[in-house]
C-alpha cells in the first residue's frame, strides 16, 4: 500500500517538470495494477491549486484532482480529529510542515510507503514512515531487464 503526495500527482500531470515521465510511469503502474493507495482528502485541494496556479486552467484543475478521488485502487481519508491530532504530533516531533505531517500520518496510520518528491518528507522523516522517490519505487516494481545472451 501507498500514500501518494500531492508533489508526484502534480509531477505525473505536468509534462513541463523535471521527472514527469518518470511520475507518470509510476502512476499508471500503481493503476493498472490495482495498487491501494490511500491519501488524505487534502491531496485533492493540493493537487487542484497546484494546477490551476501553473496552468491557470482552474476547469482542468478541478477535472483532473476529481478523477484522482475517484479512481478505483485510490482511498481518500477525511482529515478528522485523530488524524488531525496525530498529524500535529509528527509536526511538532519531526519539524515538518502541516501538510507533510498530514501525508505523514495518513501513511502511519494505514502502514503505507509514502512516495513523494518533497525534499521535507525525504530528509526530514525521521522514523516516521517509509519514503521514498517515484523512481525508487517505479524500480521496486518495474525492475529494469536484462538484455538477453547470445549463445
Amino acid at each position: 500500500m501507498y500514500t501518494v503526495d500531492a508533489s508526484v500527482w502534480v509531477n505525473g500531470f505536468d509534462q513541463r517538470e523535471a521527472g514527469h515521465a518518470t511520475s507518470r510511469q509510476l502512476l499508471e503502474v500503481l493503476r493498472t495494477r490495482a495498487l491501494p493507495i490511500i491519501v488524505p482528502n487534502l491531496v485533492l485541494a493540493e493537487v487542484a491549486g497546484a494546477i490551476s496556479r501553473t496552468r491557470r486552467d482552474p476547469v482542468r484543475a478541478e477535472a483532473f484532482a476529481t478523477t484522482l478521488g475517484r479512481l478505483p485502487n485510490v482511498t481518500v481519508v477525511a482529515l478528522d480529529v485523530a488524524l488531525g491530532y496525530q498529524a500535529r504530533a509528527l509536526a511538532a516531533q519531526h519539524g515538518l510542515r502541516g501538510a507533510e505531517a498530514v501525508y505523514a500520518a495518513v501513511a502511519q496510520q494505514a502502514g503505507c510507503t509514502l512516495i513523494s518528491l518533497d525534499q521535507e518528507h525525504l530528509t526530514r522523516r525521521g522514523s516516521i514512515v517509509t519514503v521514498y522517490t517515484p523512481a525508487a519505487v517505479l524500480a521496486e516494481l518495474v525492475p529494469p531487464t536484462s538484455p538477453s545472451s547470445a549463445v
